[in-house]
């Protein structure tokens, strides 16, 4: 089984400064650094670094080569893949404080030139019962739902960042979806904090997919869809956080492979295992700085598992 991930790529400019920058000011930063982002490209280096065969599928600009040469350098695909020469990739300029509180003005650029075209390639080149994964900072995504489907594949949907377009989307159409509860209570329009009740009004909306609820510090609830009733409270392995920013993302990654895992051979023993390693990479994430450099391989999370 391979995973097609139609995903969003940023380049992020972090600049640290004295305060955020006011209406008609200049400001000098006293810092400026430059990252690889978005939580396609996070989520895609994940599953890699998890074990799995994993094809990227979106558009870069010109500006953003360097990142087309590291995706091709850690063994993703990038066939389909391209690369627009007047449109920059989408970015992020992020203002950092001293207290470490961020402002984050996103532009999507590329990452909404995605034509139906495009993702039809994509898509043809797997065979039936292979995965499709998307997030929400991509245009398309109802026709990615609908085409998968069409050509009998599974589908992974996160829909971060949460937005009211979501809630047009056919999500019946979703296998696995993967939210926090912040996106949660957006899809079901509610107020509801409690995340059992949550999950249950996530089954009544979604009667056939996995539910995956992502609950930070307080670990994830999932609840498999099938004949034979399944919900589990996963707590979260305890460390000091040094940067949250990709620990979603990595359990994102990590933890379709658990899914692919229990869609192939059914045993449930091997999908919490896979479950476990994923809530440890995404604890092994948080303790180092950066995005895609602090996500680990699955060496690093086995070794760590051990040592536990």
């Amino acid at each position: 089984m391979r995973l097609l991930n139609i995903g969003s790529i940023n380049i992020d400019y972090v600049y640290q400064v004295e305060h955020f920058l006011r209406a008609g000011e200049t400001l000098e930063a006293t810092r400026r650094d430059i990252f690889m982002g978005g939580k396609g490209l996070n989520q895609s280096v994940a599953a890699v670094r998890s074990g799995l065969n994993v094809n990227h599928a979106g558009v870069l600009g010109k500006d953003g080569l360097f990142i087309l040469d590291f995706i091709k350098s850690v063994g993703i695909d990038t066939r389909f893949l391209t690369v627009n020469d007047t449109v920059p990739s989408g970015h992020t300029v992020i203002q950092v404080t001293p207290d470490a509180e961020n402002a984050i003005l996103y532009f999507a650029g590329t990452n909404h030139l995605i034509t139906k075209e495009h993702l039809c390639r994509a898509l043809d080149d797997l065979t039936p019962g292979d995965w499709v994964l998307m997030q929400n900072e991509v245009n398309g995504v109802p026709d990615i739902l609908s085409e998968a489907k069409k050509r009998g594949l599974h589908t992974v949907f996160n829909p971060a960042p949460f937005s009211d377009e979501v809630l047009s989307y056919p999500l019946e159409l979703v296998d696995v979806l993967i939210v926090n509860e912040t996106e949660a209570e957006g899809i079901l329009q509610t107020q509801e904090k409690d995340p059992e009740v949550l999950l249950d009004k996530l089954r009544a909306r979604l009667l056939h997919a996995h539910l995956f609820l992502t609950l930070g510090s307080k670990g994830m609830i999932c609840e498999l869809s099938g004949p034979v009733p399944y919900r589990r409270l996963f707590p979260a392995y305890k460390v000091q956080a040094v940067d949250t920013t990709a620990a979603g993302d990595t359990f994102v990654g990590y933890a379709i492979g658990a899914v692919m895992t229990y869609f192939e051979h059914g045993r449930i023993e091997d999908f919490e295992k896979r479950i476990d390693e994923a809530m440890l990479a995404a604890a092994i994430c948080v303790t180092q700085a950066g995005a895609v450099p602090s996500i680990p391989d699955i060496k690093e999370v086995r070794k760590q598992k051990v040592q536990l």
